[in-house]
C-alpha cells in the first residue's frame, strides 16, 4: 500500500481549491485532509462561495468502510463552509468515480453540485461557470 499524500493549492485568480491526492488513505488521514481544506477555504475565501477540484485519479481504491464514511462526511462539510460545486477529476478510473458518487449519495449534502471529469481542463471550465 502506498502512503497517503495530498498537495493542496488555490488556483490563481479563482475561488477554487485544487487537491492532488495519492496513495492509500486511512480514516485519520482523511479527517486531517478535510480539516486542511476547510481551514484553507476559510482563510482564503472568508464568506465567499468557492469550488473544490480534487484530482482523485491518483488515489488507490478505498477498501476500508471507515475511510469511506469519512469521505462521505466531506460533502456536507464542504457545503456548510461555502463550497457550491465539486469537480472530481477521475481520469479513466471507473471504480474511483463510482466510489466518489457513492460518497456523495450517502452524505447529507443536498445543495453541493458535483460532477466527474476525465481531465482537469473540463473540470476547471465547469467550476468557473459558477463564477468562481
Amino acid at each position: 500500500m502506498r502512503e497517503p499524500s495530498c498537495l493542496i493549492s488555490v488556483i490563481p485568480g479563482s475561488n477554487i481549491i485544487r487537491t492532488d491526492p495519492s496513495g492509500s488513505w486511512t480514516p485519520e488521514y482523511t479527517i486531517q485532509h478535510r480539516k486542511e481544506v476547510i481551514t484553507l477555504a476559510g482563510k482564503k475565501f472568508k464568506r465567499e462561495k468557492w469550488g473544490f477540484m480534487p484530482l482523485i485519479c491518483n488515489m488507490d481504491p478505498i477498501l476500508d468502510a471507515r475511510t469511506s464514511e469519512e469521505f462521505a462526511k466531506f460533502h456536507p462539510e464542504l457545503e456548510e463552509n461555502g463550497c457550491v460545486a465539486a469537480a472530481f477529476v477521475v481520469g479513466k478510473k471507473v471504480a474511483i468515480k463510482a466510489q466518489s458518487q457513492r460518497h456523495h449519495d450517502t452524505s447529507s449534502a443536498s445543495r453541493l453540485q458535483i460532477r466527474h471529469f476525465h481531465d482537469e481542463e473540463e473540470a476547471l471550465e465547469w467550476l468557473k461557470s459558477f463564477g468562481l
